[in-house]
């Protein structure tokens, strides 16, 4: 669950069963909620929803929250990761990869952002590191391919003429690709090359406006 304003990670909850296992047996299930803080989790364990749902709308007073499905991230050294994909457009107007970043999850957070406990790390070694070195690099261009889909979806139905956006995106166990959200006013990244290829391609696609605008004004209309 996160809040439907929130920042940064700041807020999100997550509700999972957990199971007790002596033998082959499984007993004593019960209900882990889990509450990001500043940079650790807050973590309370409870017997059935009804104790859950209590502590839940005591944290969310009157914020509106959304619910998305749980996702088991794939992970280095047991911590989840997921990848930031900066999506602009270029100077032919078209969307392009800018840069792709890696999020790692803090050792005692349930997030990947970097103001609660998060780490900046290289997404080919994460990648390479979970599913091969072949497997790794496939996975990278579906993740492209998927970026630059969702891009032009949501400019499409938005029935905006958008220039950028920052795309989370999150790869499960089993190699599937999940959308967790979009931001239309990405942060800047902190990686200096993508940086630096995101101010590039403002520019570009600044002049590639600028230009369009002039040929427009250029045109005579004849009644």
């Amino acid at each position: 669950m996160k809040p439907e304003l929130g920042k940064a990670g700041k807020g999100i909850m997550r509700i999972e069963h957990i199971h007790e296992k002596k033998g082959a047996n499984v007993q004593n299930p019960s209900i882990r909620l889990s509450i990001q803080e500043k940079k650790k989790s807050q973590i309370h364990t409870y017997n059935n929803l009804v104790e859950v749902w209590k502590q839940v709308s005591e944290f969310i007073h009157e914020k509106e929250y959304i619910a998305q499905q749980g996702i088991q991230l794939t992970s280095y050294n047991n911590r989840p990761f997921d990848l930031r994909i900066l999506v602009q457009k270029n100077n032919r107007g078209e969307w392009e990869i800018s840069g792709v970043g890696a999020r790692i999850a803090g050792k005692t957070s349930i997030t990947t952002h970097v103001p609660r406990g998060g780490s900046i790390d290289d997404p080919d070694k994460l990648l390479t590191a979970s599913f091969g070195k072949n497997k790794s690099k496939i996975m990278l261009r579906r993740v492209n391919k998927a970026a630059l889909t969702i891009a032009q979806q949501i400019e499409k139905k938005s029935h905006y003429m958008l220039g950028e956006m920052s795309i989370d995106l999150g790869i499960d166990e089993n190699g599937r690709i999940w959308f967790f959200e979009a931001n239309s006013k990405p942060m800047k990244f902190d990686e200096p090359s993508i940086r630096q290829k995101s101010l590039e391609q403002l520019i570009q696609y600044t002049k590639y406006i600028a230009n369009k605008k002039t040929v427009k004004s250029n045109i005579t209309f004849i009644d």
